[in-house]
């Protein structure tokens, strides 16, 4: 089962599913939609283990290793996020 981690926690998420599980690990949310940037988040590692990028966060322009945790999946593997 693949993992969501933060520095000192984790959570246990379903292959394929959203990763606005992160929400219960402290990231914040907006519009669901791809289009605030609220949930904007660093990916420390993992990067690969998320689904691609979508034509929201692509049009977004976010910095290198971010993505948008309401646009992305998690596909595998564990996904360590940059928040604590």
């Amino acid at each position: 089962m693949p993992v969501v981690k933060t520095r000192s926690r984790q959570r246990n998420v379903i292959a394929g599913g959203s990763m606005e599980a992160a929400a219960d690990l402290g990231v914040l949310f907006g519009c669901h939609n791809g289009v605030c940037g609220k949930c904007a988040t660093r990916i420390l590692s993992g990067l690969n283990n998320l689904s691609p990028p979508t034509a929201e966060e692509t049009a977004m322009g976010l910095e290198p290793g971010c993505r948008l945790m309401c646009q992305c999946r998690i596909t595998k593997g564990n996904v360590k996020l940059d928040l604590d």
